[in-house]
């Protein structure tokens, strides 16, 4: 329920439907958060009360991203949904498609505020990253994958991924890399996926594709999830030609990509 389960897309009903089949399976037996991102305040609430009464232990939630607003807005957003809903943690996702990044100095700022605020998703700049490190090193940050070994270095504890929907494996030992201090190794890594995303996915971004787009795309090329590349109107999926050339460079590119079964 966060992009690449195209939260945008889906009515009440559905984000019901999809939460508590996934919490079925999964609440009480390992950490669970659910997305509960909605395009105004009282329907991230709801959706935050609905995932925390289901069993999730943690609800990442987005700022409302139609029109851009006041800074006191921002900051009285995330203090409403605590406060409507306080017994649950609550991670940002911190995206700049909200119309507004938030810096380590914007979360120092409400930290007293919102105190059930754990963690973010961290979508920036390194030097930004740096920023948010120093102005907000008690909350848990999570990067990109193909920054992670640097950030981890910074302070970052975990990725938010959608590459790993190709191979967990791969990206696991990635990660362990970083816990075991095998930097030099993490950073060829690395390079590899900066180079494989340059080739092979900013073509595709530089058309249009984004989010859902690219990531159920990267489920079908992993093949071992069930379901395939289709999006739901109005945003299109990948043409059959688009597609096909993505997997052709990433055969060449991150054969590791296809390995997993």
């Amino acid at each position: 329920t966060g992009s690449t389960g195209e939260f945008y897309a889906l009515d009440w009903e559905e984000f019901k439907q999809i939460t508590d089949a996934f919490l079925a399976e999964t609440a009480g037996k390992i950490p669970v958060q659910v997305g509960a991102n909605w395009f105004n305040t009282r329907g991230t609430i709801q959706r935050v009360n609905y995932t925390r009464d289901k069993g999730a232990g943690a609800a990442p939630i987005c700022f409302p991203a139609w029109m851009k607003m006041r800074q006191v807005d921002y900051d009285q957003f995330l203090v409403d949904v605590y406060e409507a809903v306080p017994d649950i943690a609550l991670i940002h996702y911190n995206v700049a498609h909200t119309k507004k990044l938030f810096h380590g100095q914007d979360y120092a700022r409400v930290a007293t505020r919102v105190p059930t605020l754990i963690g973010t998703k961290a979508a920036m700049t390194l030097n930004d990253f740096m920023e948010l490190m120093v102005n907000a090193p008690e909350l848990i940050h999570f990067t990109g994958e193909d920054v992670f070994p640097l950030s981890h270095l910074l302070g970052a504890k975990g990725m938010y991924t959608s590459w790993f929907m190709m191979n967990p494996s791969f990206f696991h030992e990635y990660y362990q890399m970083c816990l075991n201090d095998h930097y030099k190794e993490a950073v060829a890594v690395s390079l590899r996926l900066v180079k494989w995303h340059e080739i092979a996915v900013r073509p595709l971004i530089q058309k249009g594709y984004l989010h859902a787009t690219l990531d159920k795309a990267f489920v079908e090329i992993g093949g071992w999830l069930p379901g395939n590349r289709y999006t739901r109107k109005p945003h299109q999926p990948l043409t059959d030609e688009d597609f096909a050339r993505q997997k052709q460079l990433t055969t060449e590119l991150m054969p590791e990509f296809m390995s997993y079964r």
